[in-house]
């Protein structure tokens, strides 16, 4: 689940003080009602850094008593596919000035600054920000919906695999068993710690120095013969000490004999 930061900035300003809001005379166009601005889309290898970011401005309609928005922030998980809504703190519902007696007064301004940080990838991300206006009685007066640009939150990390292991006899009556490790994330990993188990006797470990992202590497063992009827297990990165997104393919396991398998 992302986690949601927030902030709030108001501004009550008099009819009278329109200048200093920013409102001079002979402006050609009154500032808009309801305003997003200021989006921020920041990435980063280490989820809690991501971040989405929106400020949305709000000013009063005529008779307005009070004045509310929601931010809803919304995920593509798969190029193409729906977007969906995200759960998290102060997203979904309806937000209220601190003074409620925003809104009231012609130039008011009431500015809300909406970050949402710790996001999944891959994912494109996107705000739906509702705004209302009601008037003393209650009745709507009015509403409006914006909608920010996209965010997309590509995953950066490593992911590290076993694609095969081939096993061949050598001359000491020994089998060889040569690991391919890949890297399928977009971030090269090392040192990396590579085991091996199972009939070729005690588990033995090893470190290849670096796989570099969307690329492989290899490591050889000599082990004792692989016994017909067992197996044997490649495992990379088995402490999870690298900054992985995929733990779940970090072990390969063959049957003997075999001359090679892969992913």
């Amino acid at each position: 689940m992302s986690r949601v930061g927030f902030g709030l900035a108001a501004a009550g300003c008099l009819a009278a003080a329109a200048i200093a809001c920013g409102t001079a005379a002979g402006a050609t166009a009154p500032p808009p009602n309801d305003q997003l601005r200021s989006f921020v889309c920041q990435k980063a290898l280490d989820p809690p850094t991501r971040a989405v970011s929106i400020q949305a401005v709000m000013r009063p309609l005529t008779g307005t008593a009070k004045m509310q928005m929601r931010f809803d922030l919304m995920r593509q998980s798969t190029a193409g596919g729906l977007f969906r809504l995200v759960r998290g703190r102060l997203l979904g519902s309806w937000l209220s000035p601190e003074d409620p007696t925003l809104g009231q007064r012609p130039g008011d301004v009431w500015i809300v600054n909406h970050p949402v940080v710790d996001l999944g990838a891959p994912a494109t991300y996107r705000f739906r920000v509702t705004f209302r206006w009601t008037d003393s009685q209650g009745q709507q007066l009015g509403s409006a919906v914006q909608t920010s640009p996209n965010c997309y939150q590509p995953e950066l990390r490593a992911d590290l695999l076993v694609r095969s292991i081939t096993v061949t006899p050598v001359a000491s009556g020994q089998d060889a068993y040569v690991a391919t490790i890949a890297n399928h994330g977009q971030t090269a990993a090392g040192p990396v710690e590579v085991d091996l188990a199972g009939s070729a006797g005690a588990p033995l470990a090893a470190t290849v120095p670096s796989v570099g992202a969307r690329s492989t590497a290899q490591h050889r063992f000599v082990a004792p013969a692989c016994t017909a009827g067992s197996s044997v297990t490649v495992t990379v990165d088995p402490s999870h000490t690298i900054d992985e997104y995929n733990f779940a393919n970090n072990a390969l396991t063959i049957p003997c004999p075999a001359q090679s398998t892969g992913n």
